[in-house]
């Protein structure tokens, strides 16, 4: 098949795009072949668009390198020409006049849900019932009243959809875990020394909470032995690194390569996910996969819970006492954890890639009308 796929950034640091990125490498594997309409440099199968990129998220758009795309008509008239199906991503003004053009030139098209409005309202440092209100209806507007059929990566994000009100299809397809992200035997590295090792993945972002990680390991009885690790980099590196040194074992606050990211994963007690807006999350995704238990905060935004094994791995979202109790719990019980590694491989075995994939393709050949 020849599969369009439409998002605003392709090369940005969040979740949508790596996504995005996989699931493109992920059909070329298989045979397809998948053209990418975004911002940035032009390249084989890349159609560019201008981008934009409004005042008030600045800062922290710039650091994500993501720019809003601009619908350009002989862009996306180029793109779509001998298009199976188009597979717009993100709800913005490129999904609208993508979906447009689609629809003028009778071409099959279906959406991704891989931003909710609390992503961008956090983006600008804000919490607001009622732009998130405003921004569903944008969205709706923009592209999910467009489309006949939504991919939504999680229960929790088809549920979403529908308390907005959107009325297309609904097919839950999970965005996978890769065929690395499995157990396996490696070293402990030096940096972990004796102690307990609480390893966290993401963008540095205020959504994601890394400064109550910070907080909930300081207020536990045991921060003398424990190792957290921050494994990102964003707009609040800085604040997190100055932060973190307030802590009696420094952590670790940056970025890790793939093959860093894979042998901590192997080899750290604990997972922690705190991030308060989620329509998955590709981060607990990759620690299930390893087989590294999740601690992971239950806020109203986020379907990460579905990552918690039962109510051990569960603490109250944005309440840093809790959080240290849920730490000084599993930090008394590391050996229980060793031996839940089992149970969280076994549940990650839904989510692997190529199931997901198979799903994917189906969803395609049937929105394409392709036996």
């Amino acid at each position: 098949m020849k599969i369009v796929l439409v998002i605003d950034a392709y090369n940005a640091g969040n979740g949508g795009s790596v996504a995005t990125k996989r699931l493109a490498e992920g059909l070329r594997k298989r045979g397809h072949m998948v053209s990418i309409v975004s911002t940035g440099a032009d390249g084989k199968d890349f159609y560019a668009v201008k981008g934009s990129c409004p005042s008030l998220m600045k800062e922290s758009l710039e650091k994500m390198q993501f720019l809003f795309g601009i619908p350009e008509k002989p862009v996306l008239r180029k793109a779509f020409a001998d298009a199976d199906i188009i597979q717009i991503q993100l709800p913005f003004y490129l999904a609208y006049g993508a979906a447009r053009m689609a629809s003028a030139m009778n071409k099959p098209v279906i959406a991704g849900f891989h931003v909710q409005p609390h992503n961008v309202i956090a983006a600008m440092g804000k919490e607001s019932k009622f732009l998130d209100r405003i921004l569903f209806e944008v969205f709706k507007f923009f592209l999910f009243n467009r489309v006949p059929l939504i991919q939504c990566p999680s229960r929790f994000a088809a549920d979403l959809l529908k308390k907005a009100g959107i009325k297309c299809r609904l097919e839950v397809v999970s965005n996978g875990i890769p065929e690395d992200y499995t157990p396996r035997a490696c070293a402990r590295p030096e940096l972990f020394a004796d102690n307990f090792v609480i390893m966290s993945l993401g963008r540095h972002a205020l959504e994601k909470r890394q400064l109550l990680m910070i907080e909930g390991v300081k207020r536990s009885k045991y921060a003398g032995k424990i190792k957290l690790l921050l494994c990102g980099k964003g707009e609040m590196s800085e604040r997190l690194t100055a932060e973190g040194a307030q802590l009696p074992v420094s952590p670790l606050v940056r970025y890790v390569t793939k093959e860093e990211k894979l042998q901590y994963l192997n080899t750290a007690d604990l997972f922690l996910h705190a991030s308060i807006v989620d329509l998955e999350s590709l981060a607990c995704l990759e620690a299930i996969g390893c087989g590294l238990p999740c601690l992971v905060g239950n806020s109203p935004h986020s379907a990460a819970t579905q990552f918690s094994l039962d109510q051990r791995f569960s603490f109250e979202h944005d309440n840093a006492d809790h959080l240290a109790e849920k730490i000084d719990y599993w930090y008394e019980n590391r050996g229980q954890l060793r031996n839940i590694r089992g149970q969280v491989a076994a549940m990650a075995e839904q989510y692997r890639f190529e199931k997901c994939m198979d799903k994917m393709e189906k969803l395609y050949r049937e929105a394409a009308h392709i036996a």
